[in-house]
């Protein structure tokens, strides 16, 4: 493996926004007045640890016309997959978003540039438009070893529908104009409750294709809080799948669509409706015209949109379930209506605007295995919750049966508790460790500690029903994250903690807890307080440093516009991955991080990796953190901090 390698010169171009004019505020060349004609394409295999770059700059890529032949331009999707073939990647994603193809970048040239001009005028007009571009001058995709199958919207929609079954919810698909009177339908596939009122806004897919092919289980359940907010809340009674044929049923997409586009016009006259809806609700799909009720007002407002009709209710849906009006929206009843009231609303009840005394858990294990929990149970029988202790401000805590702990139900699946999540990657708004092992806080007096958990576990969950999974992240080990960012020119800093000796505290964290994050190597020692969330599953500690793997590269550009960006390239496909020197294969650095962090109970300990140097850092106090150990091995520095911490 070869250290990252950095070109000897770049071209340096006015900065086309501030005319070079350093008096200005442009945020596009930091006040420069200047901008480098030079920007990365990196691709990395997250699963070989395999690195190929990129270096764009003036004359490094022949230039093509663009669709309508109007213009010429660099169009770097050919570069792109020319680099993923090299690491071997048969599948590319963007970190950010890896549910969305990849948007492989390409940059208009000046009108004035033809192929039969010199080569210094071509290359001078090629550096204008590449220095454009420097708002993102280093691009990172992330890819796999393996193809995922060809996008099928008949294969994509039956997973959907027989995963709506199995979670006892509606999938909707929607149709919707996008103005009133338009020809122009925008799309929508999505997961709701029963009983949900029409959202106010739009699908963002430009077709019925594309919306059946892109909407995944995550994606299809992302903003159910928003849509069904104010839906019905029941216990779920779910059909047996005892002698039901296996596997998702058939789906026509073409006469679906058809039947879908003729809902979008009125049957006797003819006239354009603003939409319609098909919706899959008991092995079957129910049809409706959407309809516009309200009084228009001058900014748009008062007109909702609603089903003509509504389907029967479900044959799994269950007794309702109780609820009250939150007491603090009522008070404050411009809540009501706030879209960020789940980041910056009422604490309460998240934005639900109700405090449920039951609740339905759905834990989602793949494979057709669902498992669905009613609490409190139907009959209402007592339950015996003995308390077994308080919080410091004094409220008491209990202990509920197995059959309220989440960690008995995900043992008996065959799943990981420290990897729970919620289905559509939202956060949980109770401390997960009380929904794994069933501690009630009862927060006012005299409150049977069923219900209070009912109204705990609830928030922020639309119509009492919490969904989950438990399926770990597949992602590469820390030694390959570890490879990883040395091929990148980058340092891995790792944070453990170590709160196993808190087991049966509820108010206590509790197991290990794992943050990783890359970052600039003379950045490095910025993050060592914080490396990212710290999480519960070291899986999933990698997959989240993977997604924010940008931020690092971006602030391993250069501020000097002069100074070249790095052009970071590794052996193409390695067997394993190796240390930087080449020596042997990079030493999975896990267990010492674990017998590290065990010698200091309730502490967190912060590693950072770096190709000289590790580092080892302790937590001193609430805000800071002090160096204790340095090292040119991983063994040596964790040798180091033991000897320093116990002198």
């Amino acid at each position: 493996m070869t250290d990252p390698t950095t070109p000897h010169t770049v071209t340096v171009v006015t900065c086309p926004r501030c005319d070079g004019d350093p008096t200005t505020s442009c945020t596009r060349c930091d006040g420069a007045g200047k901008r480098r004609a030079q920007f990365v394409c990196t691709v990395v295999n997250i699963d070989t640890a395999a690195v190929a770059s990129a270096n764009v700059v003036p004359g490094a890529v022949t230039p093509t016309r663009t669709d309508d032949g109007r213009f010429w331009c660099l169009d770097l999707a050919p570069v792109v997959a020319d680099l993923a073939t090299r690491v071997g990647a048969g599948h590319v994603y963007d970190p950010e978003v890896p549910d969305e193809p990849i948007f492989a970048p390409w940059t208009q040239l000046p009108a004035g540039w033809q192929p039969d001009l010199p080569t210094d005028q071509r290359h001078a007009l090629e550096a204008v438009s590449i220095a454009a571009e420097g708002y993102e001058p280093w691009r990172v995709w992330l890819g796999r070893n393996t193809t995922p199958p060809a996008p099928d919207p008949a294969r994509s929609l039956a997973t959907l529908c027989d995963t709506a079954e199995l979670l006892c919810l509606d999938l909707v698909v929607e149709a919707r104009r996008a103005r009133p009177g338009s020809d122009t339908l925008h799309w929508d596939v999505r997961f709701e409750l029963p009983g949900s009122p029409v959202p106010a806004s739009t699908g963002r897919y430009d077709s019925f294709t594309e919306a059946a092919i892109r909407v995944d289980i995550t994606r299809a359940c992302r903003e159910l809080v928003d849509r069904s907010r104010h839906a019905p809340a029941h216990h779920v009674t779910p059909r047996p799948v005892n002698g039901v044929p296996l596997g998702p049923p058939p789906v026509d997409v073409d006469q679906l669509e058809r039947r879908i586009h003729a809902d979008c016009v009125a049957l006797l006259t003819g006239d354009p409706t603003p939409g319609a809806h098909a919706i899959w609700r008991d092995g079957r799909w129910w049809h409706t015209t959407l309809r516009a009720t309200g009084t228009p007002s001058g900014t748009g407002r008062g007109v909702r949109l609603t089903r003509t009709w509504q389907p029967p209710p479900p044959s799994w849906q269950g007794p309702p379930i109780p609820h009250q009006p939150c007491p603090d929206c009522t008070h404050l009843p411009h809540w009501t209506d706030c879209d960020c009231e789940r980041i910056g609303g009422c604490r309460t009840c998240a934005g639900s605007h109700r405090i449920y005394q039951g609740a339905v858990v759905t834990i989602h294990a793949g494979r057709r295995r669902v498992r669905h929990l009613n609490w409190p149970p139907l009959d209402g029988t007592a339950t015996a919750a003995p308390q077994i202790g308080a919080h410091p401000n004094g409220k008491p805590f209990h202990h509920l049966p197995p059959e309220y702990r989440l960690a008995h139900h995900l043992t008996a699946l065959g799943l990981d508790p420290d990897h729970l999540a919620t289905l559509d990657d939202t956060p949980m708004y109770l401390n997960e460790h009380e929904l794994l092992h069933g501690y009630a806080t009862v927060h006012r007096p005299g409150c049977d500690p069923l219900t209070a958990y009912a109204e705990n576990v609830t928030k922020g969950h639309p119509g009492a029903r919490i969904l989950l999974h438990a399926t770990p992240p597949t992602v590469p080990s820390l030694a390959t994250m570890l490879t990883l960012a040395y091929a990148l020119g980058l340092a891995l800093v790792v944070g453990v903690a170590d709160y196993r000796h808190n087991a049966g505290i509820p108010h206590q964290a509790q197991g290990l807890r794992w943050g990783v994050r890359f970052a600039p190597p003379h950045a490095a020692a910025e993050q060592r307080w914080n490396p990212g969330a710290y999480h519960p599953g070291l899986r999933t500690a990698i997959a989240d440093a993977l997604e924010y793997v940008r931020n690092a590269t971006d602030r391993t550009v250069p501020a000097d516009p002069s100074t070249p960006i790095p052009v970071p390239h590794s052996a193409d496909r390695p067997d394993q991955p190796h240390q930087p020197d080449g020596s042997g294969p990079a030493p999975d650095p896990v267990p010492a991080l674990t017998a590290l962090a065990a010698r200091h109970p309730g502490v967190a300990v912060t590693v950072v990796l770096t190709p000289h140097r590790y580092e080892v850092y302790l937590e001193d106090g609430p805000h800071h953190t002090k160096l204790v150990a340095t090292a040119s091995t991983l063994t040596q520095a964790v040798a180091a901090a033991v000897t320093t911490t116990h002198a």
